[in-house]
């Protein structure tokens, strides 16, 4: 057997988040997609919409740019195939790791065991199904974004690879991402432009899981985060910035302290909410585990990859299904459009192009 072949139906390697499912089943992960925008000067301006960077990675795909191999260790990450629509962008987004071992296989009822050894500058290949689902192309707050669990693909490598191709996009296209300047000054006559760089941030959705770990844990310490005065020059030579602040609270040594959800709940109040917007919590489980979870202070979404975000797993895709795919596999991509609108608002059947 080659080494692609092998490949095709190797199982998913340990550390994978989708590892103690069959080979005919995925994870479907819950984020919030947020925009947010970026100048050196001026803060709190209005976002893109999410059709604006979606239509900005379509148009990098198209002209073969859409990349980023990171040169210490030529791992590879790349949208292998883009899909954009009025209400929705559909990705299929790939990862290649020409370091990981040779593929091992062990037949245990016969007792033998083979090594496949890469060729070249093979890489393990994995794959991984996303629906970025803005509902509306004007649309600039937080929406919905359905991302598959695959080995290295997490939700951490796909924000720092769509900012990068971001950031990419406005290095070649400068006049793209642009807005009148906030002070009304002119140039040669017109409104002057200011340039801005967009990025994107996913935000997960909570668990049942995490909210029953909580009511029933124990608190160890909860930390209060706020980022309000990032970057803001902290010495006078403006060689260091600021990158965030926080409080550390510790359960009474005096009093009895109540589980870990009541507890946090009794400390995050309207004003702390406003002043801190993350948290960052440390507990046991009931069953003595220890965690340590970040999450958003207003609403419980989770800054941690992966770790108690919300998740569907889908089922009977059919086949042995392989890690990484050449093009977007239907059967999987109708499932997470089910997920998305719970099966019940149609999507829009119309690609748009570049």
């Amino acid at each position: 057997m080659t080494a692609v072949a092998a490949y095709a139906i190797l199982i998913r390697t340990v550390g994978d988040p989708g590892a103690h499912m069959y080979k005919d089943e995925r994870d479907i992960f819950y984020y919030d997609a947020v925009p947010h925008v970026w100048h050196k000067k001026y803060k709190g301006l209005a976002p893109f919409s999410h059709y604006e960077l979606a239509r900005a990675l379509q148009h990098l795909f198209a002209n073969g740019q859409a990349e980023v191999t990171r040169q210490s260790t030529r791992q590879a990450t790349y949208i292998t195939e883009i899909d954009l629509y009025s209400d929705r962008c559909e990705m299929l987004i790939g990862y290649a790791d020409p370091n990981a071992a040779d593929p091992t296989f062990n037949d245990r009822p016969a007792k033998k065991r083979r090594v496949v050894p890469k060729i070249g500058d093979e890489g393990l290949e994995h794959s991984a199904h996303i629906i970025w689902y803005y509902e509306d192309q004007t649309r600039n707050k937080p929406c919905a974004f359905y991302l598959e669990g695959a080995t290295g693909l997490s939700s951490t490598a796909i924000v720092r690879f769509v900012n990068k191709l971001l950031r990419e996009f406005c290095r070649l296209y400068p006049a793209h991402f642009t807005v009148v300047d906030p002070t009304g000054a002119h140039a040669n006559g017109a409104p002057k432009r200011i340039g801005l760089r967009p990025r994107l941030e996913l935000r997960g959705h909570p668990s049942a899981e995490f909210i029953r770990d909580l009511q029933k844990g124990e608190i160890a310490e909860l930390e209060l985060i706020t980022e309000s005065n990032a970057a803001n020059v902290w010495d006078t030579n403006g060689y260091a910035v600021e990158d965030h602040r926080g409080v550390v609270i510790k359960p009474s040594t005096v009093k009895h302290v109540p589980a870990a959800k009541k507890f946090i709940d009794g400390v995050l109040n309207a004003a702390v909410k406003k002043n801190y917007e993350k948290s960052r919590v440390v507990f046991k489980t009931e069953g003595n585990v220890r965690k340590n979870i970040m999450f958003y202070s207003q609403n419980y979404q989770l800054v941690n990859d992966l770790k108690y975000v919300k998740k569907s797993r889908i089922k009977e895709l059919g086949g042995n299904l392989p890690n990484a795919f050449e093009a977007m596999y239907g059967p999987i991509m109708a499932e997470v459009r089910k997920i998305a609108t719970g099966g019940k608002k149609p999507l829009s059947k119309k690609k748009l192009a570049v």
